[in-house]
């Protein structure tokens, strides 16, 4: 029952962000005038929704998924408005729902006391083919953050990131960047946790 369950709330949390797509949710980049603060935040286990024509179950985004919670929970577990979720405690609430998208959302709400939960969802994992200096595919990441209220299901924030790490060549622009990084070709996990920090350090709702 626990993975048909998973799957269900999944399906729910991707409509979710699909619905209120054109409710102009803040994007990434963006600078709203007002943030209404949120008392507690719930963050959710990453989810998987591979890209159109690859693996949805593959091990690279399996493993890719494993590393992201583990960045999330240590970049935010220790945030007094955060509370972290166990795959286990999220498969718990949503046994019990019925009434649709709302309701799961709502009661998300209601058993933990918090007033927002944090989506994140893997679309691209790629390990770099090669060594530091020299690669055959460099490392790639997609992933998108939702921060959806558990009162009214309005998305409140978006944040997404997707990266294929480029030489200097390719993009002379990246000249910054391809330093922060020692000119090298670092690997999916690098990738990953410098595309994180660089997506939590834009979340207002801290």
């Amino acid at each position: 029952m626990k993975p048909i369950l998973s799957v269900c709330l999944s399906c729910c949390l991707l409509l979710a962000l699909v619905s209120c797509s054109s409710k102009q949710p803040v994007a990434s980049g963006d600078s709203p005038q007002q943030v209404a603060p949120l008392s507690a935040i719930a963050l959710l286990p990453v989810r998987i929704l591979a890209e159109e024509g690859t693996d949805s179950g593959g091990e690279q985004l399996q493993k890719g998924a494993m590393i992201a919670n583990s960045l999330l929970r240590d970049e935010l577990g220790g945030k007094a408005t955060i509370q972290v979720v166990s795959t286990a405690q999220l498969n718990k609430i949503g046994s019990g729902v019925t009434g649709g998208l709302g309701a799961t959302i709502a009661e998300l709400g209601r058993q933990l006391g918090c007033d927002g939960v944090l989506v994140t969802t893997l679309r691209r994992y790629k390990e770099r083919q090669g060594g530091e200096y020299a690669v055959d595919a460099p490392a790639s990441v997609s992933f998108k953050m939702t921060l959806i209220s558990t009162d009214d299901q309005r998305v409140l924030w978006v944040a997404d990131f997707n990266e294929t790490q480029e030489s200097l060549m390719e993009n002379i622009f990246s000249f910054g960047k391809a330093q922060s990084r020692g000119f090298k070709w670092i690997t999916v996990e690098e990738l990953m946790t410098q595309g994180i920090k660089e997506r939590l350090a834009e979340f207002p709702y801290m």
